[in-house]
């Protein structure tokens, strides 16, 4: 091979390679392109907690009057600060609740029994000394509401009926929505659980809840 034909062979294979750049590029694009379609088909729907808000406000008018210092037969509780108790120390006050003789421990706002506290600290990874203030038993419901089926609400993935009925199993003052009972709580006949909430509200607070987390 010629001196001539060498050169000529290297600057090919440089035009070649500069040609080929765009293609690179567009084809990378193309990848990444269809990497993020992969990974938001798989991900879930990430939604602003003040979409929560006036779901919030519902559950909480039927279990606590909304007082975030309730407690379990005394929603009007004012003199034991809960707001200002470690949950460590809330977990400490549940036992001795239960053990001087009473039904239940349900504390807070939302009224979160032990076992569904020791729970949601394990899973949100809390450490025992965070404040069981406000803002954590806001967090904190918003967490139980996302285990009954929020996000797949607002993916329209479920009914507002069946979110409603999944929020009853977990807060007893909620009206069951489904079954032969659907205005009663889910669980109605246990001595201590009765449904506050009317059934027609719950519905217009998930609804406004969708609309809003969209």
């Amino acid at each position: 091979m010629t001196y001539a034909q060498k050169l000529f062979k290297r600057l090919k294979r440089r035009l070649l390679r500069k040609q080929s750049r765009p293609l690179l590029v567009i084809g990378v694009l193309v990848a990444l392109l269809l990497s993020i379609a992969v990974y938001s088909s798989v991900m879930p729907k990430y939604i602003d907690p003040s979409a929560y808000r006036g779901l919030l406000t519902t559950i909480a008018e039927g279990e606590s009057n909304g007082n975030y210092n309730a407690y379990f037969a005394n929603s009007a509780n004012s003199s034991l600060k809960l707001t200002d108790m470690t949950i460590a120390e809330v977990l400490q006050w549940q036992t001795d609740y239960v053990q001087a003789g009473n039904a239940s421990n349900a504390a807070g706002r939302y009224q979160i029994i032990q076992p569904t506290l020791e729970g949601l600290v394990k899973e949100l990874h809390i450490h025992p000394s965070t404040k069981f203030d406000e803002a954590m038993q806001d967090k904190m419901a918003i967490t139980l509401m996302e285990r009954r089926g929020s996000i797949d609400f607002a993916e329209a993935k479920i009914s507002s009926e069946q979110f409603a009925a999944n929020l009853a199993k977990e807060w007893a003052a909620l009206p069951a929505i489904l079954g032969d009972s659907p205005t009663e709580s889910f669980y109605a006949g246990d001595g201590l659980n009765e449904a506050r909430i009317p059934v027609e509200t719950i519905l217009q607070a998930v609804r406004e809840f969708q609309r809003l987390a969209e």
